[in-house]
C-alpha cells in the first residue's frame, strides 16, 4: 500500500491525529488538517510516523475502539511484544504499514 493509498483509506472516517515531529508528520498534518483531533479526544485515525515502540503502544492504546493505526514510519529498530488479540482485535482495530519512503 503506498502513502497516498493509505491516506484516502483514512479519509472517509472522523478525526485523526499524527504522531512525531518531522517533516512527513509536518505534511500530513498540512494535509489532513479538517480532520485533526482535537485535544483529548480519541482520533478515529491515528498515522504514527516515528516508528518507535513506545510510540507505536501509546497510538494503539489513544485510537478510539473500531479506529485505524497507520505506521507510516520507519520500521522499529528491533522486535517488540505485540499482543494481536487485546491490542487489536478486541478493540476491532486495523493496522495498516505503510513504508517510511512512500508514506507521503
Amino acid at each position: 500500500m503506498t502513502g497516498a493509498e493509505a491516506i484516502a483509506a483514512v479519509l472517509p472516517v472522523g478525526t485523526v491525529a499524527v504522531e512525531g515531529d518531522g517533516p512527513r508528520a509536518g505534511a500530513l498534518r498540512s494535509l489532513l488538517a479538517v480532520r485533526l483531533a482535537n485535544a483529548g479526544q480519541r482520533p478515529a485515525v491515528i498515522i504514527e510516523t516515528t516508528g518507535e515502540e513506545a510510540a507505536i503502544q501509546r497510538a494503539l492504546a489513544a485510537v478510539d475502539d473500531l479506529g485505524t493505526v497507520v505506521l507510516a514510519g520507519p520500521a522499529p529498530a528491533r522486535d517488540f511484544p505485540l499482543d494481536l488479540y487485546p491490542d487489536v482485535h478486541l478493540r476491532g482495530l486495523t493496522l495498516l504499514g505503510v513504508g517510511a519512503e512512500e508514506a507521503v
